[in-house]
């Protein structure tokens, strides 16, 4: 691998990570990137895994540090997210991934209406205390995202963000550091999974770690003066982005 190609990996991952830990959707842009320098689909889903803990641990960090993460939905949301994504791969071995992904792309398309309709969701906090159905529906569709994670990577944490926002309340802010928690423990759990399979290409990966988690500080540090209408854009813009790649 020469050293040319390595930077642009590693300049790729910087503009993935800004974008990743503020909106969600980074693999949307690394995978295809992967793909398109000559690594096969499965190779390059497993090195942008790597690649993707210095997205979600960096802007972990990040967000904790600037006090925006509620672990309590973060942990309502990533156990289940966690689990269903291990056993995802299992689950959906007799569903068409043509079909889950027309699908997914319908229901994208329903909840980018209910954001773009609602202009005040996610830019300010809307609930203090958390129902019971929430929380059961809240468990629910995040074991379901989980499920998704595990058979198709991409746009996960959008998903994710969908449930903290509508469901619990969140700002796009909180919801960009809060679903982080269960981004970590799967991204590092699948990792030792590719490792162990041995379809990890590191030169790649490590290249894509720095870049992803350079952005993720980056986008992180500065997502107060960017500010919650601007995340809200970029959600939309990745949405869009990820509906399309679905649809097509």
């Amino acid at each position: 691998m020469d050293i040319i190609t390595l930077l642009v990996i590693c300049l790729v991952g910087i503009f993935a990570g800004f974008f990743g830990t503020l909106a969600g959707g980074g693999g949307l842009i690394t995978v295809p990137t992967l793909i398109f320098i000559g690594l096969p689909p499965h190779v390059a889903i497993a090195t942008n895994r790597l690649g993707a803990v210095g997205l979600f641990s960096t802007g972990w960090y990040k967000f904790h540090k600037k006090g925006t993460i509620d672990y309590s939905i973060g942990l309502i949301t990533g156990i289940p997210f966690f689990i269903g994504s291990i056993l995802g791969a299992f689950l959906l071995l007799e569903i068409s991934e043509e079909a889950l992904r027309k699908i997914i792309a319908a229901f994208t398309v329903a909840v980018l209406i209910i954001i773009m309709a609602k202009s005040n969701i996610g830019l300010e906090k809307r609930k203090d205390v958390i129902l019971k159905y929430e929380r059961i529906l809240g468990i629910a569709l995040s074991f379901l995202i989980g499920v998704y994670a595990g058979f198709y990577t991409p746009g996960f944490g959008i998903f994710l963000s969908y449930v903290q926002i509508l469901l619990f309340g969140q700002t796009f802010i909180e919801s960009a550091g809060t679903w982080k928690i269960g981004a970590v423990m799967y991204s590092v759990a699948t990792t030792i999974i590719f490792a162990f399979k041995g379809l990890i290409v590191y030169p790649d990966a490590v290249a894509l770690f720095i870049g992803t988690a350079s952005g993720s500080y980056i986008g992180a540090h500065y997502s107060d003066r960017i500010g919650n209408v601007w995340i809200r854009r970029l959600f939309i813009v990745s949405v869009l982005a990820l509906a399309l790649k679905l649809i097509i």
